[in-house]
């Protein structure tokens, strides 16, 4: 791979000066989903299940979500409702132009894999996660 190609890709994969959302992996009309593989794994993404990754209420991780040529970046999280309502989920952050949801959502029991970086994990305020409905 070219290095102009890699640090492209390592831009987008890090968010450096790039908007993280929604990328085609075509490149000057050619087909880059093994070139983004292969930097996502040496950036520290690995293949996870919503499920298999390790976070608690409070932390995110970051992670794309890799289909035929299409990446979405986004992260897998805990979603709370109450104090006893929750759920652990991949969120895209590109939404649906129709309806404003997340373009790509996997709960726990989803078997698709997301590429994530478990090293760069954030902390977030879980008490905005989602609005309570009065």
């Amino acid at each position: 791979m070219d290095t102009e190609l890699a640090a492209a890709l390592d831009d987008l994969i890090l968010g450096r000066g790039v908007a993280r959302g929604r990328h085609s992996l075509r490149h000057q009309g050619r087909m880059v989903r093994e070139e983004f593989l292969g930097r996502l794994e040496a950036n520290g993404f690995r293949p996870t299940t919503v499920r298999e990754a390790a976070i608690a209420a409070g932390e995110r991780i970051p992670a794309f979500h890799v289909r035929d040529d299409v990446a979405d970046f986004g992260y897998i999280r805990w979603e709370i409702f109450t104090p006893s309502s929750r759920r652990k989920l991949f969120q895209s952050e590109h939404r649906r132009p129709d309806n404003q949801e997340w373009a790509v959502q996997l709960n726990l029991g989803s078997a698709e894999k997301v590429w994530a970086s478990r090293e760069r994990m954030e902390r977030h305020d879980v008490d905005t996660v989602v609005a309570v409905n009065p």
